[in-house]
């Protein structure tokens, strides 16, 4: 049920891979918040009560991290999950999400050390198995569908914590989810329509728009860097482009923060125009080819109808050069598979067997073509024009899609909202992150005292890049709930080789930015100060 190396491929994914998914972060062990609470039943299947529909097929005592009780059950049919209960408890619940497509049961929690820190915590493979580039599970499987989108996590969540309030014998204090790309959207997903679930949720890099983001976006950048879906040897921008425009950005804009490091503090503030890059008539090197110029827009215009009206956001400048940026998701840049020819993301390496794609977006996008929206595995990008996408996208956007800005449910019950991405993230843009901010606090301005949005500059999906990308946020989600404040702000940290915190810097709540105070050490969160930006 569970893949044997689910956590080398999320490790991989947060350091640059997978929509939908992580890396290993560093983890601090913390002392458990309130006096821990023996468990008052022996690890054993009998110790569990029997619940409607849900088939316990293994429980075992295990000892590492921490002494602890493994559940592995089945909900319905297909819906695997596994429940770690620690020896000593903390009185909290915490369900982590998982990532791409999923297909195995993934726990992002276990990055933060939910299992260590005293927390119950449970993931689920969401109701089927394979690769989480692989879509094909969804061909005339409605129910499948219906899970992914939504009804796994909550089934998960409902049954976890009533096996956890039995194991026990106690309420549990706290419920929280933590997540980041699929599981970001599946946060959401939680707080819009199952807002009694959890009262802390972390939204980290979501995965929320399936159709207009990683259906027609990935479809467009696919169009252009690959126009012939049989060849799939070399995109039309190859690592020689994505250095020059790289370069150009940082040339022109990494100053405007008051520092020349790498990192655009916020991308917007850059007005680059791409288009001076396009080669002139004698022109052959150092430039690029009206064919590559279209591609790079593709990126960061975003895709758009047949009438020119814009389907989700395009891409901000700063990731064209890191390794898990453009060329891991977006142009081409995999590892070569050993019979030549196409590629496979190196990083996706699980139990199951990999799809051979020129970039990880690649793959989402004719997943979620062929087996989401139109249910063919024949279907083609070669000519498609975009003219009934929102037509034809309507009935599986109404499942799988968490755009509702409405989250009055959730917030009547106290729940608060953590949301955080990397500016440089080029699996799930950070402009579309921000635009479902924005139209949370349009639908009601008052949302924004529980609802809160982290910009994380210079970093990748859901952490690497050039930026400071460590932050514990089960943590801050924990201190949120307990406290009672809101953050405003809060340092990020890089980490060294041996995944300890090396130097960091402040991060903000949107629309805040960080400011650099002009002499103080560059790699410590007190030389900047939140302020309103520019």
């Amino acid at each position: 049920m569970r893949s044997s190396s689910w956590l080398s491929w999320l490790g991989a994914f947060a350091a640059a891979v997978v929509a939908l998914s992580v890396t290993g972060c560093a983890t601090t062990v913390h002392q458990p918040s309130e006096p821990a609470a023996h468990r008052v039943q022996t690890c054993a299947l009998a110790s569990f009560p029997e619940l409607p529909d849900v088939t316990l097929t293994s429980v075992t005592m295990e000892s590492a991290p921490v002494s602890h009780c493994n559940v592995a059950g089945v909900i319905g049919p297909d819906i695997r999950f596994e429940l770690l209960l620690p020896e000593e408890w903390n009185g909290k619940f915490v369900m982590g999400g998982g990532g791409g497509f999923v297909g195995s049961v993934i726990n992002f929690a276990l990055l933060y050390g939910a299992l260590e820190s005293g927390y119950a915590t449970v993931g689920t493979d969401t109701g089927h198995e394979g690769h989480p580039l692989d879509a094909s599970w969804a061909l005339h499987r409605l129910d499948r569908l219906v899970n992914f989108g939504h009804q796994a996590v909550h089934r998960t969540a409902v049954t976890a914590k009533a096996l956890t309030t039995s194991y026990y014998g106690k309420d549990i204090a706290r419920n929280y989810f933590v997540g980041c790309s699929r599981g970001g959207g599946q946060a959401l997903m939680e707080a819009q329509r199952y807002p009694e679930d959890f009262e802390g949720i972390v939204a980290g890099a979501p995965a929320y728009n399936w159709t207009d983001g990683l259906g027609a976006g990935t479809t467009l950048i696919n169009q252009r860097m690959y126009p012939d879906p049989t060849k799939l040897d070399h995109a039309v921008i190859g690592p020689k482009q994505e250095e020059l425009i790289g370069h150009r950005i940082l040339a022109e804009c990494d100053h405007l923060d008051g520092l020349q490091d790498g990192i655009l503090n916020d991308p917007r503030q850059c007005t680059f125009d791409i288009d001076s890059l396009v080669c002139t008539r004698r022109q052959t090197e150092g430039c690029l080819s009206d064919e590559q110029l279209r591609a790079a827009k593709a990126i960061y215009d975003g895709p758009q109808d047949s009438e020119g009206n814009p389907l989700f956001p395009g891409f901000p400048f700063g990731g064209e050069q890191s390794p898990g940026g453009w060329s891991r998701w977006l142009t081409g840049g995999g590892e070569r598979a050993p019979t030549g020819g196409q590629f496979h993301p190196g990083a996706l390496t699980t139990d199951y067997p990999t799809p051979v794609v020129p970039s990880v977006h690649f793959g989402f996008g004719q997943g979620v073509m062929k087996y989401f929206i139109y249910q063919d595995p024949s279907w083609s990008y070669v000519g498609y024009r975009f003219h009934r996408f929102r037509q034809d996208a309507a009935t599986v956007a109404a499942t799988l899609n968490a755009t509702d800005p409405d989250l009055s449910a959730f917030r009547r019950r106290g729940g608060k909202l953590l949301m955080y991405t990397g500016w440089s993230d080029m699996a799930i843009t950070a402009l579309g992150t921000i635009a479902y901010y924005d139209e949370v606090v349009k639908h009601d301005s008052s949302a924004a005292q529980d609802v809160r949005l982290f910009l994380m500059p210079g970093v990748d999906h859901c952490s690497g890049g050039v930026g400071p990308s460590y932050v514990n946020f089960l943590d801050q989600i924990d201190a949120w709930i307990e406290a009672g404040a809101a953050p405003d702000e809060m340092p990020a940290h890089w980490l060294d080789e041996n995944r300890r915190p090396s130097g960091s810097r402040l991060i903000c709540a949107y629309p805040k930015v960080a400011d650099y105070d002009g002499a103080g050490d560059p790699r410590a969160a007190t030389s900047f100060r939140c302020v309103e930006p520019k």
